[in-house]
């Protein structure tokens, strides 16, 4: 049986320790292995030196199998979505549609405007040329939840990494989705060496300005490691869940407990450092969900049942927490969405499991964990373009502006800067 805390009488260190979460990428060794961060390192240096070579070399190591082609043709993803079962294939469309007609809403404008006479400012969206996508071996939901807020950004090249299989293939349901997606550049090549070539670029794979999508330790090491070299979208740790369960009308507790049981089941099947955290305000269902859990259901997991009775003190502690899913189950869910500050995305009510964002209610399910959603939010289509800010001043608009930069400048000890405003001001009077 799992213990049961109550919330209100956690100490400030004791909370501290349930608000903390590992970083599998960085700290921790592994018997007389070197940190995981330094053997990324050595990979991301192999291919960087070596190129198709060393990736051809490490995919062996690391996934039995010797590749001849790293790339996959289009032909062969036509192939694999035609030979699909015809459920799966409306399955893939469905999931595409729905996340399309979630972020087509997530679009930044271009603008121009007039600030003062004189002084036009405005600002360009541009998409991304080049952007590489990582997909964990077999899960084309990633391949979607990525593929699509890029393409619906305008980035014109995407160049998608994913494991082999043990027959040396990529998996027919994610070519099939590439297919779908009209993904040009496909290649079977995981691990941290996929990160490294995307990064740095190798003989068959060029280089990418962005790199996004989840990945195992491994991948999320290198994504960190060759942040600056190029841009990242996040580091996503393991899954994690906080569900909040309340009084539902309609559905007693005892169906509230078995839902409860099902939806923390659900993330720790994600698997090792996975963190599942139950709060609730009913005794009885804390209870059930305790006992209800099995001791190999939550080894090498981070499992709490905690139990309140204010829910101005549950709602500081979901805020510090900042999940990645947070579940509201409550006939007052509305009323605890508004003063949610921090979290990746939320399901309100029971019959919003978390698994329905996972593959097709629209949301993304790239999101930021261990806390990260205190600064950042799951992946959008605004991760796939950046902003380039312009301006126009006229004779007139320096002349009104130049006194405010000048001062500021010399202020600063700026010389140059102020004269190089001078320098035109007297051009003007001439």
């Amino acid at each position: 049986m799992t213990d049961i805390v109550q919330l209100e009488s956690l100490s400030e260190a004791e909370k501290g320790r349930l608000l903390s979460r590992p970083v599998p990428w960085d700290v921790g060794t592994y018997g007389d292995m070197p940190l995981l961060s330094d053997q990324v390192a050595e990979i991301l240096a192999e291919v960087r030196r070596r190129g198709d070579a060393a990736l051809r070399e490490l995919t062996e190591r690391f996934d039995g199998v010797r590749l001849n082609d790293l790339r996959v043709s289009q032909e062969a993803q036509r192939r694999a979505l035609q030979a699909l079962d015809p459920e799966l294939q409306a399955a893939l469309e469905t999931a595409k549609r729905q996340i399309e007609r979630f972020h087509e809403h997530q679009h930044l404008s271009s603008y121009h405007l007039e600030v003062a006479p004189g002084s036009e400012l405005g600002q360009l969206v541009k998409p991304f040329r080049r952007v590489g996508l990582y997909v964990p071996r077999n899960l084309p939901s990633s391949l979607l939840m990525a593929a699509v807020p890029a393409r619906l950004a305008g980035v014109a090249e995407l160049a998608v990494c994913t494991p082999p299989g043990p027959d040396g293939r990529i998996p027919q349901i994610v070519q099939a989705a590439a297919a779908l997606l009209e993904i040009n550049e496909l290649y079977a090549v995981g691990g941290a060496q996929a990160i490294a070539a995307l990064a740095y670029g190798t003989e068959s794979i060029g280089r990418v300005q962005k790199i996004a999508g989840p990945g195992n330790a491994y991948v999320t090491a290198a994504k960190a490691l060759v942040q600056g070299e190029v841009g990242i979208d996040l580091l996503a740790g393991p899954s994690e869940i906080l569900l909040i369960v309340d009084r539902v009308a309609k559905l007693s507790e005892a169906t509230l407990a078995r839902w409860s049981l099902s939806e923390l089941r659900a993330q720790l099947e994600h698997g090792s450092g996975s963190s599942a955290l139950l709060l609730t305000s009913l005794p009885k269902l804390a209870r059930e969900v305790a006992q209800g859990l099995d001791p190999d259901e939550v080894r090498d997991r981070q499992v709490t049942v905690l139990h309140y009775q204010k829910q101005p003190v549950a709602l500081d502690f979901v805020n510090a927490y900042a999940p990645e899913h947070l579940c509201l189950w409550s006939d007052g869910a509305e009323h605890w969405l508004e003063q949610i500050e921090n979290a990746g995305s939320v399901f309100l009510g029971p019959w919003s499991p978390v698994a329905l964002g996972d593959y097709a209610s629209g949301t993304n399910h790239i999101l930021p964990t261990a806390g990260r959603a205190r600064f950042g939010g799951g992946l959008s289509v605004r991760d796939f373009v950046k902003t380039i800010s312009y301006q126009r001043v006229s004779p007139q608009g320096l002349q009104a502006l130049a006194p405010t930069a000048i001062a500021l400048a010399q202020a600063e000890g700026m010389r140059a800067h102020a004269a190089s405003i001078r320098m035109r001001l007297q051009e003007e009077g001439r």
